[in-house]
């Protein structure tokens, strides 16, 4: 039974939904009032709920298997029955998972023994999403699941290096987790395609929607001190560099995606505007001078001996008042962090043995390397933030 303090909570809670919900003329495009409603739902949700959601993962990886969300979102309303046939799963396994599925707002139970998509439903369609979602499973919950008894052997330190942390442990192996997944088959494919994806989702704007690229960056380009615009360090298949020409067409200098070898080589589609550069990050920076250089969601994955060395590369490569680096990263707050955000963190520990960083753990970082913060530039809703430095 709730207590009274319980209850007064969940009143206050749904108090504060309202308030929020009704002071913002346009949710959907109101990042800061969206992540403040996901968060309070989320409180009042953990606030009403009894523990028990084992299984919630293994259903929506199982529904993308049977192809259910894109059945749903081909025709509605469909039956479990026309379901079962369709993707050949036995009729009571399908109903068993459309129900869970349901409950927690990934399909919408139309009436008895029929169901439509929601908004959910359809964003599972994604290629970015399933890849995430391919990829949380075969490579994040082994090491989820195996930490516990990580940190028991290891006396409960946080890991040291990044060949000796949960990844390692639950998949036997001495190599970082960028080398290990480079020798699975699929795995870097799907950890590619998801980041091209904006971590799955299109709930969250990209940085150079909210950034003011063009008077921080594209304005004060000088061919003088480099050919290069944009550098995209650990930039992937050049979503990033691809992203920035659609918003600036008339940009001045190259891009430039750089990356590993077997990501480089996999690339198939690329705007012929965007050179392709095989790249080791934690090696020299080979571009000299360029305007700006960029590592979005590179630090993060990566202990802090590892960020010191890719710093310290980038920063032997720029021009003191010139060069500018530009990291793409969740920012933390002090306070009040949103869920979303410190999971990412756990998943960064669990995985990489990496950390999401805070505005005062990114400031010794960058300064222990030689840099000056300029401005940390946060957005609006809990996406990430930018973090504009300089060489001092």
């Amino acid at each position: 039974m709730a207590t009274n303090s319980q209850s007064s909570h969940t009143t206050t809670l749904i108090s504060k939904l309202q308030t929020t919900a009704s002071n913002s003329q346009n949710i959907e495009h109101d990042e800061a009032t969206r992540a403040t409603l996901l968060q309070l739902s989320r409180e009042l949700t953990a606030s009403l709920q009894a523990p028990d959601e084992g299984g919630a993962f293994m259903c929506v990886r199982l529904a993308d298997e049977l192809r259910l969300f894109d059945l749903l979102c081909e025709q509605s309303p469909r039956t479990t029955v026309s379901l079962a046939e369709i993707s050949g799963a036995e009729h009571g396994l399908v109903v068993r998972v459309l129900r869970t599925l349901a409950g927690m707002g990934f399909v919408a139970q139309l009436d008895s023994g029929e169901y439509g998509p929601t908004a959910v439903t359809r964003q599972m369609t994604m290629r970015s999403v399933r890849a995430g979602d391919k990829f949380f499973h075969e490579e994040s919950l082994p090491s989820v699941r195996q930490a516990p008894e990580y940190f028991r052997q290891n006396g409960r330190r946080l890991p040291r290096s990044m060949t000796d942390g949960p990844y390692q442990f639950a998949e036997g192996t001495g190599d970082d987790p960028f080398t290990w997944m480079s020798k699975k088959p699929g795995a870097m494919e799907n950890f590619n395609v998801f980041m091209q994806g904006l971590f799955g989702t299109p709930a969250r704007l990209g940085w150079s929607d909210w950034y003011p690229v063009k008077e921080q960056v594209l304005d004060g380009f000088d061919a003088t001190k480099g050919e290069f615009c944009f550098v995209d360090v650990g930039g992937g298949k050049g979503h990033e560099c691809e992203t920035l020409l659609r918003k600036y067409p008339d940009m001045k200098g190259k891009l430039v995606t750089q990356d590993l070898p077997f990501v480089i080589d996999d690339i198939q589609d690329l705007d012929p505007r965007v050179e392709k550069m095989n790249h080791d990050f934690t090696k020299p920076q080979p571009i000299k001078g360029a305007r700006a250089y960029f590592l979005q969601n590179i630090l993060h994955n990566w202990a802090t001996s590892v960020c010191e060395t890719i710093l310290a590369n980038l920063k032997s490569a720029m021009v003191p008042g010139y060069s500018k680096l530009l990291i793409g990263n969740i920012v933390l707050a002090d306070t009040d962090v949103p869920l979303r955000q410190s999971l990412l963190d756990i998943s960064m520990l669990v995985l990489h043995s990496g950390q999401q960083r805070s505005r005062s753990e990114f400031t010794e970082l960058l300064e222990g390397a030689g840099f000056k913060v300029v401005k940390i530039w946060v957005p609006p809703g809990d996406g990430d933030g930018i973090v504009e430095a300089e060489v001092v």
